[in-house]
């Protein structure tokens, strides 16, 4: 299809993905020559394609149905039957094969020789009867299956989570972070009526370059999850966010108070933080070591990360060195010197281990031990439903934007933070995600003279921190090899 007209410096026509740019190279794109051509080409793609389109996860985005309507559009000579090849071929935990519609591109067999390292797709027999599959007894066992959807131009290679569920002109796409791990990979958040569908991944060459894990993929479902925290609660009883606040600035007073920033919260750390400075002056911060018990787990060398934390580096940044460790908070706790505890999108109770405090405020999205043991529960929008930013593990700021509505009576993290903040006495933040941004990039070493908007769609790298050492930027690493 890349098939262009060489005037000058060439052999003729020529494809232009194997020609190298040289002086005196003249060459034309759209000639009648070159149309007739590329409907040539699409005349023998199409020769033994069946016709699936109606039922195929991949119309909408195939680039088959775009190149035959821009170079097709020609009726079938083909008066044999068309060949057959194998169908709904399950090849792995994620993946299902439809041989008909391949067009033997190769990006599949490419992409575990290259990436992966694995070398599982193969192309089998020649001509029009040539196939991908894989040897006898095999199946793929990486963790990158759902990058060989992404990847394939046409419905030969489907994710079998996607499949069937949802037409994807239909579904609206917003730029977000992959919150499974410390790696932070870059996605598109693909949802519709406040729904979500699929992550896929977003290109970044600083951090994940063009995949994602299937780990990370499959997080998308805990925002529907029973998990869910949907609505405030005061001692296991339903409330507005009004009187749920007010019971939580009453249990608080004369308490001495630890706040505890979670790992995997965005602004709302900062809003906490200052929540602390600001209404409760004698209170201490806390910066919990390990991963929640239901984390994801397993690591590699490519991008998941043994730490699951989307952004520890950014909660310890708005700690700053004073903040205290799991192990400080539970002495704290035992000896009595913390009474009371805020707690920000973290499982701190199972994490250490500790006893339930006197006073335990719980602000998140997700339900477990530390949810369940609280005294008072606060919804937070999950964090594709809202504005926020991360520093990944390679020291790296990135944007999140926001996807689906909050679902329930959740609210946005920093505005949930701040709805506290003002019922124990005044506001402490602003009111935008950019806004809280900008009050951070003047307050904290690492993010001075950035700005929400000069982060872009690619992030930028802290000013001082270095890099983990976990992580390589770019990704480079293999997964095989």
């Amino acid at each position: 299809m890349c098939l262009v007209d060489v005037e000058e410096g060439g052999r003729g026509p020529d494809i232009a993905c194997n020609m190298q740019a040289r002086d005196g190279l003249a060459i034309r794109t759209d000639t009648e020559q070159v149309q007739q051509m590329r409907k040539s080409v699409m005349e023998f793609l199409l020769k033994n394609h069946p016709l699936d389109c109606p039922i195929c996860d991949q119309s909408g985005e195939c680039r088959l149905q775009d190149y035959y309507m821009d170079h097709g559009q020609h009726d079938s000579r083909l008066a044999d039957p068309k060949i057959s090849k194998p169908k709904r071929v399950d090849i792995g935990e994620h993946i299902m094969l439809d041989a008909e519609r391949c067009v033997a591109c190769t990006r599949c067999v490419r992409f575990g020789d290259e990436v992966t390292g694995t070398g599982d797709l193969r192309l089998f027999q020649r001509t029009d009867h040539t196939q991908i599959g894989m040897f006898p007894g095999e199946t793929l066992s990486h963790e990158y299956q759902g990058n060989l959807a992404d990847i394939c131009p046409v419905g030969a290679l489907t994710n079998k989570d996607f499949r069937f569920e949802k037409r994807v002109w239909y579904l609206k796409e917003s730029a977000s972070v992959c919150d499974g791990c410390a790696t932070g990979c870059n996605i598109r958040v693909c949802h519709q009526q406040n729904e979500v569908f699929r992550y896929l991944p977003r290109r970044n060459p600083e951090v994940n370059a063009s995949w994602i894990c299937d780990a990370g993929r499959m997080t998308y479902r805990k925002h529907a999850a029973a998990s869910r925290i949907l609505a405030p609660r005061v001692d296991g009883r339903r409330a507005s966010w009004d009187d749920a606040t007010a019971a939580a600035t009453e249990r608080l007073a004369d308490k001495k108070i630890g706040v505890v920033l979670g790992t995997t919260a965005t602004l709302e750390n900062h809003v906490a933080a200052e929540l602390a400075r600001q209404r409760y002056p004698g209170a201490r911060l806390f910066v919990l070591e390990g991963n929640d018990p239901d984390s994801l787990s397993g690591s590699d060398t490519f991008l998941i990360h043994p730490d699951k934390s989307l952004n520890r580096r950014g909660a310890a940044l708005v700690a700053g060195d004073a903040a205290g460790d799991g192990a400080a908070l539970s002495a704290a706790l035992a000896s009595g010197e913390i009474s009371a505890l805020v707690v920000i999108r973290d499982d701190a109770l199972s994490r250490m281990g500790a006893d339930v405090p006197e006073t335990l405020v719980f602000l998140g999205d997700q339900a477990h031990a530390t949810s369940r043991a609280a005294h008072v529960v606060l919804p937070l929008a999950s964090l594709v439903e809202q504005a926020g930013t991360a520093v990944n593990a390679g020291g790296r700021v990135q944007r999140m934007s926001r996807g689906p509505l909050p679902a329930g009576d959740s609210l946005p993290g920093h505005e949930g933070v701040d709805r506290l903040a003002r019922a124990a006495g005044g506001s402490v933040a602003a009111s935008t995600a950019s806004a809280v941004f900008e009050e951070m990039a003047s307050k904290y070493t690492g993010l001075q003279g950035m700005s929400h908007g000069a982060l872009g769609d690619l992030g930028l790298p802290l000013a001082v921190g270095g890099a983990d050492p976990f992580v390589e930027a770019p990704v480079s690493s293999p997964v095989g090899k």
